[in-house]
């Protein structure tokens, strides 16, 4: 995978692997993973669902940030702060 995009399939697999890695005992559901990439937009989750399916091409920054956590690499903010709803996210 190392300098390749990721695939769908990859990404999926990478939330249930991360959820497990940092304590949640579950895979991370799709808005907090797009959370702890940071990605921005109306529903960020809808985004990462959008790429599991083939709809949206996954770009290079996010495989890589991706890769980095899957290589043990922690959000800077932390995993609690990284998932956790920002404000006026509640409802989404």
């Amino acid at each position: 995978m190392a300098g390749e995009f990721m695939t769908g399939a990859e990404i999926r697999d990478a939330r249930d692997t991360l959820g497990k890695a940092w304590g949640l005992g579950r895979p991370l559901k799709m808005a907090e993973m797009a959370r702890a990439c940071r990605l921005g937009g109306r529903d960020p989750g809808a985004t990462i669902r959008d790429y599991e399916t083939g709809k949206t091409k996954i770009s290079g920054p996010l495989s890589l940030v991706v890769e980095l956590y899957l290589a043990g690499v922690r959000p800077p903010e932390g995993i609690e702060a990284a998932i956790a709803p920002r404000q006026g996210e509640e409802g989404r």
